[in-house]
């Protein structure tokens, strides 16, 4: 049988799998959750191993109902595997690729009443063209928008809630990632749409280690083929797979208000308190906020290629003579520690970090001086010309797109995001995007005005994190960060810079606050609060999560 994996080996596939690794007790758990009913047709999509297989039958055993269990697999040897460990004759094991046996499951008159289990977190660029073709398929006609920068996770769930009967329910281990990146999206607002009620369940501490991948469980029921009002949605986070226990959940939501999502606003919010959640859903909508996107563009660093070729230190200008074919540049956000990036800043970051960016555009080659031939030499002896950046060049030591930004803003973000005068006139690479102003406004006012609860609390809702603990803003995320800006209101970018160098954030919030919140959009110190407390609730769960 076609592998769905363009890798052949084994170790990896299993490896990007979280199937293979779910925890007992949180295959217990979704099965304990989601078998309800006797003569009920579940269906697991990707049963791996058999570690959910091996949950559901022992639930269904303890509560003495019947089930008919299909278990679907493309792995011969893991559904071989999944057999051995589960010997039940109520077992529709099918030794297939789901997305390719999904179009005869979909026609069926008799669809499931419930999906459980714990898809593949696998981009699409891995797996086997043909296989990803068809459950691009099957996604159109669903109504979806899929796209290659995908994660098969969400296609699982995507085309296994197509299976569901009326009434049905969902219980799937899934990546957090379902709580905030946009491929997602359609997912996010299909399920509030087509389902009574929603359980997301987070853990503090990752519970798949080994990959570190964030997860979170998605327990969705009474699913209804037509849309219909956005449904509740509760959370609950807990240390650990451990504190998982059903009397525990069912006493935590019902004693918790539900929430409810709309356009805009991503899942990640529903983690905050019930308070905290209102606040900024109210404030972000503000008339007095602008987008950051209605005043700047924020595009990508620069692309070289190969950071460590092109990117040069004084050493290397030295020997082979470069001084003249260089540009000034950034490429570290710590070397960034004000809102303010001046001739002073770049000299100390050039005695750190490699700090000029050989820049050859509109040079021809017979104006070259020796020692750059010798160094594009040198670059061609490593290889640097057969990177994919460089070898879909017209030249490929020659980097597009350098121009000189009017600031810059934090691609990757540990505590707080930073938006950034550039002073000193430098160049970026792409660990750091690039803000040019497309209104007539005061740029060092601008990166002032960034710095504010709402915009800091509003970025974790925007942003995505991932393994260690950073936010990363990509674009449109940041385009999209709401800004109290106000021009009659003059901000004192020195005091904010020596509280930046101190890393005073709190004294600088409490300054920006006041003068921003409070006194132009008319907030109560309360609401400020909540707002604080938004943004350091939403960071410390990010960077405390191992």
């Amino acid at each position: 049988m076609t592998s769905i994996f363009k890798s052949k080996d084994l170790a990896t596939k299993q490896k990007l799998r979280g199937g293979y690794y779910t925890p007992k007790k949180i295959a217990n758990y979704l099965s304990d959750w989601s078998l309800r009913n006797n003569n009920e047709k579940v269906i697991e999509p990707s049963c791996g191993d058999g570690n959910f297989i091996e949950s559901v039958l022992e639930t269904a055993h303890t509560k003495n109902i019947n089930i008919d269990l299909l278990a679907v697999e493309i792995d011969a040897e893991e559904i071989d595997k999944a057999k051995n460990r589960n010997e039940d004759n109520n077992i529709q094991w099918l030794n297939e690729d789901f997305f390719r046996v999904y179009g005869n499951l979909k026609n069926t008159n008799d669809k499931f009443d419930v999906v459980i289990g714990n898809p593949p977190f696998i981009r699409f660029q891995h797996f086997d063209d043909e296989s990803r073709d068809v459950a691009f398929g099957h996604l159109r006609d669903a109504g979806y928008k899929p796209t290659k920068l995908a994660n098969s996770w969400a296609a699982f769930v995507q085309l296994s809630i197509e299976l569901l009967n009326d009434g049905g329910r969902l219980g799937m281990v899934i990546p957090a990632e379902i709580l905030q990146v946009k491929y997602a999206s359609e997912l996010r607002e299909r399920i509030v749409k087509h389902f009574d009620h929603v359980i997301l369940v987070g853990f503090k501490k990752l519970v798949f280690p080994d990959i570190q991948q964030e997860v979170v469980l998605l327990l969705a029921e009474g699913k209804h083929s037509k849309e219909g009002c956005v449904c509740d949605v509760h959370t609950i986070e807990l240390k650990d797979e451990s504190e998982l226990d059903t009397a525990l959940l069912t006493q935590t939501i019902k004693h918790a208000e539900a929430k409810h999502t709309r356009p805009g606003m991503k899942w990640t919010s529903f983690f905050l308190s019930e308070d905290c959640f209102v606040s900024l859903d109210k404030w972000q909508r503000s008339e007095k906020l602008t987008k950051l996107g209605e005043l700047v563009s924020v595009d990508v660093g620069i692309v070289t290629g190969r950071n460590k070729f092109f990117v040069l230190d004084d050493d290397v200008i030295n020997k082979y003579d470069l001084k003249k074919y260089c540009t000034p540049m950034v490429g570290r956000t710590s070397a960034i520690n004000k809102a303010n990036f001046d001739h002073n800043m770049f000299q100390n970051a050039s005695e750190k970090y490699p700090s000029y960016l050989l820049d050859l555009k509109g040079i021809d080659e017979k104006d070259f001086s020796a020692g750059l031939k010798d160094y594009i030499t040198l670059g061609e002896v490593e290889g640097v010309n057969k990177g994919y950046k460089c070898r879909v060049r017209k030249r490929w030591f020659e980097v597009p797109s350098i121009y000189i930004s009017d600031g810059f803003l934090f691609r990757q973000i540990h505590k707080y995001p930073l938006l950034v005068f550039n002073e000193a006139q430098v160049a970026c690479t792409d660990t750091i995007h690039r803000v040019r102003l497309l209104k007539d406004i005061n740029m060092p006012q601008l990166c002032a005005s960034f710095i504010n609860s709402l915009t800091f609390a509003w970025s974790e809702v925007c942003g995505r994190s991932y393994g260690g603990g950073v936010l990363e803003l990509e674009t449109k995320e940041s385009e999209e960060l709401p800004i109290p800006y106000c021009e009659d209101i003059i901000l004192d970018l020195k005091l904010i810079d020596d509280f930046l160098e101190k890393k005073d954030i709190d004294s600088i919030l409490d300054y920006v606050d006041n003068k921003l919140l409070v006194e132009y959009m008319g907030m109560s110190t309360k609401d400020v609060q909540v707002l604080r407390e938004s943004w350091i609730t939403l960071r410390d769960r990010r960077i405390n999560r191992k």
